[in-house]
């Protein structure tokens, strides 16, 4: 038996009564058989109700190859409901809960199995930003977790702050590298106690050296090696130790802007490296990004090193915000390119971001971003139709209707997520608590979160909370 209904209600029955008329004709006109009930109202009414299935005394006999084309095989893909990961712990949650068409749930994951490498691109003010915050803060969720993220424009710091609040300060550390009110100096010669730390170190030396011209040839490649050694034996670790100790005077004369005779000394020249780690760590890049690549590159160089080193098979993000400041240099393309394919064994995801998706094709890395990264994210773009970025969207994979997708999706709100597992466009539904550290980047925000800070310490949370009028306590254990 079969017994299909439909279901009007309206305040007016005249309307109403109307609108049934015209679904039966509808209907009709397809070639089926339709009926307004009367007597029977109710009971169909309730025989439409899923576990009702006695009231309904209209029960049509229907052929079993009728019943196949009517029956609904599909439905909306929902996620995972579970971390795919198997390196994560077992039955761990999705990473987050969103919603997708109809408000139907969609369960945010991204992980293909134990590949997590994820990829967003989206215009500017499109919502990247945000999207970048809330899935930091939901990766917390998992056990032993460690997130390192490289921000530009300050967008992480209310949840650094609010962690470093909610931990008293051993977590959700956040370093603006390079600014003139941040003491934060950095010790790169501080681990040469193996040969891989030596030879990290050399390679370092090497690619300052070609930053400021000088391709160095193999005896001058020697002197580095022996400088290095010199010092691992006699317990030096400074880089104006290093200058001393090399025997090379172009080699001395390249490196002594980066020592405290030079205009980086203060940042790269320490006697004890301020960087401290934790399970959070933001650095914010915009200022040092400002001095060029010169100095620039020395510096991240060292930061991604001491990342790797705190890589022990925990799970672990690393986030680079505005990825296009990276896609521009061979040393940086040579380490993303390292990452994605090594980084996975290390149960360690990395999440890149970018407003430019023409910065990725023009890398020479964008074969190895396609086939490295498992799932990608796409943010609302009007001018996806254009004949240019829609060329650039299906060297990404997508199609004419995906592109669609994109072009008509609303910025700052909905977002397409892409991966071997489905696609499916989606919104993050942020409510205001989220959104009071996920969503306040702006510069009278982070103003008002400093100055809070300041006069309030770890508590500075709740003082920030109230004048949004909102009260942790609503939220229950979970907040």
């Amino acid at each position: 038996y079969y017994t299909s209904v439909v279901v009007l209600m309206d305040e007016d029955r005249i309307r109403l009564e109307a609108s049934a008329r015209q679904v039966e004709k509808a209907i009709n006109r397809l070639g089926f058989s339709a009926r307004i009930e009367t007597i029977n109202t109710m009971d169909a009414y309730l025989g439409s109700l899923p576990g009702h299935g006695v009231e309904n005394v209209r029960r049509p006999l229907i052929n079993t190859m009728n019943l196949a084309d009517l029956l609904p095989t599909s439905t909306i893909w929902t996620g995972s409901n579970a971390a795919p990961c198997p390196m994560y712990p077992p039955l761990a949650p999705p990473l987050m809960h969103c919603v997708t068409q109809g408000a139907t749930p969609f369960r945010l994951n991204l992980h293909v199995s134990d590949l997590g490498h994820t990829f967003m691109f989206g215009p500017t003010g499109a919502g990247k930003s945000t999207h970048l915050g809330i899935i930091a803060a939901q990766l917390r969720r998992y056990a032993g977790m460690s997130i390192f993220a490289f921000d530009k424009g300050l967008s992480m710091y209310p949840l650094a702050a609010a962690i470093r609040a909610q931990t008293r300060g051993s977590s959700g550390k956040h370093f603006t590298v390079a600014a003139d009110d941040e003491d934060l100096a950095f010790c790169p010669l501080q681990f040469l106690e193996t040969k891989g730390d030596r030879a990290w170190a050399m390679a370092w030396i090497d690619t300052i050296l070609a930053l400021n011209g000088l391709d160095t040839t193999a005896a001058q490649r020697n002197e580095i090696g022996n400088a290095i050694l010199n010092l691992h034996s006699s317990g030096g670790r400074t880089l104006s130790e290093f200058s001393v100790t090399i025997q090379d005077e172009a080699i001395r004369d390249a490196i002594r802007q980066y020592t405290v005779d030079g205009a980086m000394g203060h940042l790269l020249d320490a006697e004890e490296d301020g960087l401290s780690l934790s399970d959070f760590t933001v650095f914010e890049i915009e200022e040092l990004m400002n001095l060029g690549e010169k100095y620039a590159l020395p510096v991240l160089l060292y930061l991604f090193r001491r990342i790797e080193r705190a890589l022990h098979g925990q799970p672990a993000v690393i986030i680079l915000d505005e990825a296009w400041l990276m896609l521009g240099h061979p040393a940086f393309r040579a380490k993303i390119r390292e990452w994605l394919k090594v980084l996975r064994k290390a149960n360690c995801l990395v999440l890149m971001a970018t407003q430019s998706l023409s910065d990725a094709v023009n890398s020479g890395i964008l074969d190895v971003i396609v086939e490295s990264t498992a799932t990608k994210v796409f943010l609302p773009n009007i001018y996806a139709r254009d004949e240019d970025t829609a060329a650039l969207y299906r060297r990404m994979g997508l199609n004419a209707r995906q592109i669609e997708i994109l072009a008509t999706a609303i910025p700052k709100r909905q977002y397409y997520y892409v991966s071997e597992n489905g696609r499916r466009l989606y919104d993050l539904a942020l409510g205001p608590l989220a959104l009071a550290f996920v969503g306040a980047a702006d510069k009278e925000s982070l103003a008002a979160i400093k100055h809070l800070e300041a006069k309030f310490g770890h508590g500075w949370v709740h003082e920030w909370l109230q004048g949004r009028g909102l009260n942790l306590r609503e939220y229950g254990v979970a907040a």
